[in-house]
């Protein structure tokens, strides 16, 4: 009867120990694909500031140039323009995307940090309840 009942407490101790430690490294990745993704965030975003920067100084030198100017010069400052208007629409609807991904992280983040104090909370009762049985 006393190996069943140290198996059993080692068995305990080792799902114990599991517990916490998966709590604690799904919290740790979360946080990391979330800093991931808020740093991509803010990379797409100072790209779209500089494709509208340059769409700008584009569209500028375009009201500029007359109809007379050089038709070559023209036509290749659209072309540059309708690129740069692609892009722009190309790195908003990514953001959006990263954004939708963002939100999810951020719910399973506040899950995950649920299930750690969860765990830390059944690992302090635990330990609470072996101290007392040591007592006696």
């Amino acid at each position: 009867m006393n190996k069943e009942i140290k198996k059993s407490l080692k068995a305990l101790q080792h799902a114990r120990s599991d517990l916490v430690r998966s709590a604690k490294k799904s919290k740790t990745e979360l946080t990391r694909k979330r800093d991931k993704l808020t740093a991509e965030i803010k990379r797409t975003n100072a790209r779209i500031k500089r494709f509208r920067d340059q769409l700008k100084k584009k569209s500028g030198r375009l009201a500029k140039t007359s109809r007379s100017s050089a038709k070559k010069v023209r036509s290749e400052l659209e072309s540059q323009i309708a690129k740069l208007k692609e892009s722009v629409a190309g790195s908003k609807v990514e953001t959006q995307k990263m954004r939708s991904d963002l939100a999810l992280v951020r719910r399973d983040l506040a899950d995950a940090g649920r299930h750690l104090s969860h765990a830390l909370r059944i690992d302090k009762a635990i330990d609470k309840v072996e101290k007392a049985a040591k007592r006696k």
